[in-house]
């Protein structure tokens, strides 16, 4: 049994919880914390080698490096103009916030992961270092909407190189043979590649503590000592926008500043990997993003080595590294995080705003952008232990949505399989067999180790519906982002035989089909259902019609009312809000006295189940929603930028229910009517809905 959250920390773990879900989440933005900086940056003047090039224009130099020069700048990302559009996460970037939906995370009390103040439970802010919940995946190669709009990888090809053999430009017939550790003096050297340079510098490997250890400490920082690190070289800058187009042979897509010699930003965590495998097979070296203990190692230990680090660069000095994300730091040697190379939440580091300089860090959904690249290459080894080889990561992809019906066939588990928790991104406990027949045989909900037999059926291919034999059915409003992966919220808390958060198909030890008395056909039992004609009925979801477009009344928050995701108790600065009236819904992501919006608009429910929102401009916004019986509001998104991220609410009255000194007047006042539309509609698919309709069957939906 997944346990993801023990009874016995329920509720400080309610806090952490709902905080995550709402920090991956926040992935999407960054409201810029430095606006108008500029950064600094310049080569290496002493990098050369009497030793000849080796493949890939390499060429050695003594470990002395001069300290960089200030005489060409770049324009930070941060910079005014991009109100967070830096990170591509609707989590405004500061160091204190972690833009990850796994704070959202549950309370374990009644209250289930949303408390009282700003979504989360009463006790906390449901945000769990083990429940983050959503976040954003992406590649360059995947922006362009897929079919089915998934952008997600499959958890087996991320663990495994033989299911990655399709990938594309990664094996390019043009890499170079490889080059091994050994062969790699233990010196500085410049890397050359299509003509642009940059400089990797050795760092010996060594012993230190990890996270904050002194000063004014974010939160998710609490020092873990006694961690190795094996001997390395790391970039001495991000990786810059003329590297970039040198190795992908492609600017990154707008926004994105042109300046060469500016970080390459806006870029997903799978665009810095397919970066990290193509630049690898034109070296012939084994070139990686760093590790969470590799950036903070050579941070710390060689900071003035280094550029880029310190005082903002890149996305307001947010760099990406190879960490599923986890509220605390991993110890031992040559640590790479929870769940390697799993699709779910990762880690970015921010080296502004505290005394030690180096210790931020925060969520970012796999598919946010915004973060810049740093490389790095191992010393002694290809890669360090349990580091997935970037050219064996790759989005995640659907195949197609198949047709509207009342068995959507990819929840089909037989005896041999089972849907249950992925990684760290869960509120509560999922293990859910399902069968051809219509036989199911579900164990949920926290704590729970009894598996309960019934049927199934779903809805429009986004809600799956667990009927038992006896007792109430449970509605799970899903998001798949691969034949294997997918994203959940319910109709029930985590305490109450609900789940929330990501799913994976896995092969399990085999069971016997259990014996159910009256199967019926999915219609049927969908159609015997007493809220059938609200919340199951097949709709024609390509060209929704009027008849179909409700106002769940849920959702409408009232006068003086507003619904909030409060970050406050785990430390975070990211904050959210939705103001729902009939004429208008809005929703921000709130830091500090600035706002962002992410939707606004004429919205209408679909079931109860599918919420979509259009700005007069055209910006459209989906998500799938729920309201328990708690009266805290899910969400699961569908916008590029954070497919499959859910968030969780609570509705607060306005005034002081907000601290103004994280969010001032922003939290507590209504968010004003008829604003533009979000920055996202802006970033091509990054920022839109990734929603693809179920056709209908022949003879149409009905």
């Amino acid at each position: 049994m997944n346990r993801i959250i023990n009874l016995g920390v329920i509720p400080a773990i309610a806090a952490l919880v709902f905080f995550l879900i709402t920090c991956s989440n926040e992935n999407p933005i960054e409201l810029p914390n430095n606006g108008g900086k500029i950064d600094s940056s310049s080569s290496i003047s002493d990098v050369s080698s009497s030793s000849p090039p080796v493949q890939g224009e390499l060429s050695s130099s003594s470990e002395q490096e001069s300290e960089l020069s200030s005489s060409s700048t770049e324009p930070d990302s941060s910079d005014s103009g991009q109100e967070a559009s830096s990170s591509s996460d609707e989590g405004l970037s500061s160091a204190d916030t972690q833009d990850d939906s796994s704070s959202s995370g549950a309370s374990a009390s009644s209250a289930d992961a949303a408390s009282s103040s700003g979504g989360a439970t009463s006790s906390a802010e449901v945000a769990t270092s083990s429940s983050s919940s959503t976040s954003s995946l992406g590649s360059s190669s995947s922006r362009a909407q897929t079919s089915s709009s998934s952008r997600a990888t499959s958890s087996s090809s991320l663990r495994s190189s033989s299911s990655t053999a399709s990938s594309s430009s990664v094996r390019s017939s043009s890499s170079v043979a490889a080059v091994p550790p050994v062969n790699t003096p233990k010196e500085n050297f410049t890397q050359t590649v299509g003509g642009v340079s940059f400089d990797m510098i050795y760092i010996p490997g060594g012993t230190f503590t990890i996270g904050c250890e002194s000063g004014n400490c974010p939160s998710d920082t609490k020092a873990v000592s006694g961690v190795e690190v094996s001997s390395y070289f790391i970039a001495k800058t991000e990786v810059k926008n003329g590297l970039w187009k040198a190795v992908m042979g492609s600017e990154i897509p707008p926004p994105q500043y042109a300046s060469n010699t500016g970080s390459a930003t806006h870029i997903t965590w799978y665009d810095a990997m397919e970066f990290a495998c193509k630049l690898s097979n034109m070296t012939g070296r084994k070139y990686h993003m760093t590790t969470e203990a590799e950036w903070e190692y050579a941070a710390k230990k060689h900071k003035d080595k280094l550029s880029d680090i310190g005082g903002g660069s890149g996305v307001s000095g947010e760099e990406w590294a190879y960490n599923s994300w986890n509220s605390t730091h991993m110890g031992g040697k040559d640590p790479v995080g929870p769940g390697s190379g799993q699709h779910t939440q990762k880690t970015r580091r921010d080296a502004n705003g505290y005394s030690d300089n180096i210790t931020a860090r925060l969520i970012r959904s796999i598919e946010g952008i915004g973060p810049a690249l740093r490389l790095a290459v191992s010393a002694d080894m290809d890669y360090p232990p349990n580091y997935v080889s970037p050219c064996d990561l790759h989005a995640p992809k659907l195949e197609g949505e198949p047709a509207n019906s009342y068995r959507d066939p990819r929840w089909v588990t037989g005896s041999d399989a089972r849907w249950t928790t992925n990684g760290t991104i869960a509120i509560g406990n999922l293990d859910l067999r399902v069968w051809e027949d219509g036989t199911a045989q579900l164990t949920a909900g926290y704590g729970s180790s009894r598996a309960t037999v019934g049927q199934w059926f779903t809805s429009n291919n986004i809600a799956f519906v667990f009927v038992p034999n006896s007792g109430a059915i449970t509605k799970y409003l899903y998001i798949f982002l691969d034949d294997k992966q997918g994203s959940l919220i319910s109709d029930k808390s985590f305490t109450s035989g609900g789940y929330i958060g990501r799913i994976e198909k896995q092969s399990a030890s085999s069971v016997a089909k259990p014996t159910v008395a009256d199967l019926k056909t999915g219609e049927a039992l969908a159609k015997a259902q007493a809220t059938f004609e609200t919340e199951f009925k097949m709709v024609d979801m390509t060209n929704i019609p009027a008849s179909a477009q409700k106002q769940d009344a849920r959702l409408i928050d009232g006068p003086g009312k507003g619904w909030f995701q409060n970050n406050t108790s785990a430390g975070g600065v990211h904050h959210y809000r939705k103001d729902v009236d009939a004429d208008e819904f809005r929703f921000t992501v709130n830091q500090n006295n600035g706002r962002t919006m992410l939707a606004n608009g004429k919205w209408f429910t679909v079931n109860n189940t599918f919420l979509r929102v259009v700005h007069s401009k055209g910006y459209t916004a989906d998500y799938l929603y729920a309201v328990d019986a708690d009266g805290t509001f899910y969400h699961n998104s569908f916008m590029g930028y954070e497919r499959g991220d859910f968030r969780m609410f609570k509705k607060e009255t306005n005034g002081d229910a907000w601290p103004k000194t994280t969010c001032g007047n922003i939290c507590s006042e209504e968010i004003p009517k008829g604003l533009d539309q979000s920055m996202y509609s802006s970033q091509g698919a990054t920022g839109k809905s990734t929603f693809v309709p179920a056709p209908c069957p022949a003879g149409g939906c009905k």
